[in-house]
């Protein structure tokens, strides 16, 4: 699956339910009144769970059984309590095993002339849907097509995908992971229903991270579930990244500006433009975008924000008033164009880094 950050995510991942209770019970109403939508829209912070409540969704359409099956004496099947379907079930061994045909994906595919992971998913992966679709069902049940992250399709796949929404095929459902869905079509999203995942509490992070990463210290912890924003799958990926070290280094260079300490950040840039550190080169770049963005929102509220690390607020405060509001502004803007035009014509990872600190230290200086 294309959320990657969330291995939880995987359809090898136990049946965990992080934050989407309330979504599950929607689904499985729907469901047993016979109102099930050809189309749904899981939303929700990157590392929420979505594809995990995908997965779930499809392995459970893919057990019920068949019209033809009926029940005892020809009644109907007794409608189920929940969404929990045995491992031990034949068909989710089949799932597992990757030799189940009434379930199909549409993810970036890799670039066969770059041997690289496409930045979209294009129409080519949305027509192997159409063709799916338009085959009479193998296992004799519901069609089940999963598209992760629809927000990721360019637009010559979001017209195709869009035709599969008007004309949608009998016993056919439709599972749009969307981690932003202001950048779907409307017409897509007005053509879905929406299951929205909440964030997950603190203290509910933190026991997820703890029953997987037992030594992990109780500010480590604390920082993780503050950096995920409530998204066990994210926290999982920066505990796996070592991501509060890397967030204790930025937030040191952060603490001395106006000054820009430019040896150190020449040496953090160098380790995070390593070929082998892609991963934790995209997950300073978000750590810097919102550390940023928590600055704006703190200097425009008047209300401190959780620490990460201790004093960061006061520092926050100190730092925010160095330059007015519009200005900051102005220039969280400008590092997120650069960033994406960093991806876009492989600018070199390093400079883009010392960029972000030296407009920073611009901006901060009176």
């Amino acid at each position: 699956m294309n959320e990657t950050t969330d291995e939880l995510s995987h359809p090898r991942a136990t049946m965990q339910i992080f934050g989407h209770e309330a979504g599950e019970r929607q689904f499985l109403e729907a469901f047993n009144n016979d109102r099930l939508h050809h189309a749904w829209l899981l939303t929700g912070p990157k590392g929420i769970g979505k594809a995990t409540l995908a997965w779930r969704i499809a392995k459970f359409l893919a057990v019920q059984p068949r019209e033809a099956d009926g029940g005892l004496f020809g009644d109907a099947p007794p409608k189920p309590g929940s969404m929990d379907v045995s491992p031990e079930n034949p068909i989710i061994q089949r799932i597992l095993g990757g030799g189940f045909g009434g379930i199909a994906v549409a993810e970036r595919t890799e670039n066969e002339k770059t041997g690289k992971l496409r930045n979209d998913i294009i129409i080519d992966d949305v027509r192997k849907l159409t063709s799916f679709y338009s085959q009479t069902s193998a296992e004799g049940g519901w069609r089940i097509a999963i598209v992760d992250a629809a927000d990721e399709m360019n637009t010559n796949a979001a017209n195709a995908l869009l035709k599969l929404l008007e004309e949608p095929p009998a016993k056919s459902i439709l599972l749009l992971v969307a981690h932003s869905p202001g950048k779907l079509l409307p017409t897509i999203r007005s053509r879905c229903r929406t299951l929205k995942l909440k964030p997950l509490e603190e203290d509910s992070v933190r026991a997820v991270l703890a029953s997987k990463y037992p030594s992990l210290s109780p500010e480590d912890l604390t920082a993780l579930a503050r950096l995920s924003s409530g998204a066990p799958g994210r926290a999982i990926e920066m505990a796996s990244l070592d991501g509060v070290s890397l967030y204790r280094q930025m937030a040191t260079r952060l603490a001395e500006l106006p000054r820009v300490n430019v040896p150190h950040i020449h040496t953090l840039a160098g380790q995070l433009a390593a070929p082998k550190a892609d991963a934790e080169y995209r997950l300073f770049i978000t750590m810097f975008l919102n550390w940023i963005e928590r600055l704006i929102r703190q200097s425009a509220s008047g209300v401190a924000a959780n620490d990460i690390m201790a004093g960061e607020g006061a520092e926050m405060a100190r730092i925010s008033a160095l330059a007015r509001l519009d200005h900051w502004l102005d220039l969280w803007e400008k590092m997120g164009r650069l960033v994406a035009r960093a991806d876009a014509v492989n600018l070199d990872r390093k400079q883009v880094i010392v960029n972000l600190f030296s407009s920073l230290g611009a901006l901060a200086r009176p």
